[in-house]
């Protein structure tokens, strides 16, 4: 169940508005909704701030152990691309609570991290370190970013990318277009949309064969349905679009 959760952070869209909100929720088979998402943006004097909040509901509650995640990124706002400064990972589940806060440094290119490990609210272990690799985004960033690095989405795109929180030793995504035969199929599946997208996670969490998660996205960039395609044990995993409010 808790790779399922994981999924949840994909969910975010990609807006051009100074301030939103989205709610997205996340079901499979007929087990029904087992997970929620909130994701926040807020532009202000030249900054940006990123928060989302997964949950896991239901019989996935329980299974995961109450488990909730917390992402945020914070940085500034350059030529119309969002630039972190820090990303953090805040991860609950059954007493124990784990937090990693990275931190950039684009002048070295390099990203360094302390780590925190909390059971029943008292401190376990500390460490700090630096990545192996850098990049110029973390997971949330990178999303946002997106339409910006593809540019028109009617056109081909496929591209590896780098973001902090993806693979872990590499920070590997791929991001891909869908277009062509490919794009009437994702219809069949997402709906009509205005850009359909490809993304490959490169890391366990997933759970699914290929890790390869598709979007179909609003005209103004904001994903309206995710599809995470044969999860382990649990066959496609749906993501869906159920609240959104936007101020520019």
């Amino acid at each position: 169940m808790k790779k399922a959760v994981v999924l949840l952070l994909i969910f975010i869209g990609t807006i051009y508005a100074e301030s939103m909100h989205a709610t997205y929720k996340v079901e499979y088979g007929i087990f029904g909704k087992m997970g929620v998402s909130d994701a926040y943006l807020t532009k202000e004097n030249g900054r940006y701030k990123i928060k989302m909040v997964a949950k896991a509901t239901g019989l996935a509650k329980v299974l995961s152990g109450g488990r909730v995640e917390i992402y945020e990124s914070e940085g500034v706002v350059f030529n119309g691309r969002l630039i972190p400064e820090v990303f953090r990972k805040d991860i609950k589940r059954s007493g124990k609570r784990r937090v990693k806060i990275y931190r950039f440094d684009h002048g070295y290119q390099r990203v360094t991290y302390r780590e925190k490990k909390y059971r029943d609210g008292k401190l376990e272990s500390e460490s700090n370190d630096t990545l192996p690799y850098y990049a110029n985004d973390d997971i949330l960033s990178l999303y946002f970013n997106t339409p910006m690095i593809i540019g028109d989405c009617t056109k081909p795109f496929d591209s590896f990318l780098k973001a902090v929180g993806a693979e872990k030793k590499t920070g590997k995504v791929r991001i891909e277009t869908i277009t062509g035969k490919q794009k009437e199929k994702m219809k069949a599946s997402l709906g009509e949309a205005s850009c359909y997208l490809k993304v490959t996670v490169y890391q366990k969490l997933f759970g699914s064969k290929g890790g390869e998660l598709y979007l179909s996205l609003r005209s103004d960039n904001v994903v309206k349905k995710a599809l995470l395609k044969d999860v382990v044990m649990f066959g496609d995993i749906r993501g869906k679009l159920i609240h959104f409010e936007s101020k520019k």
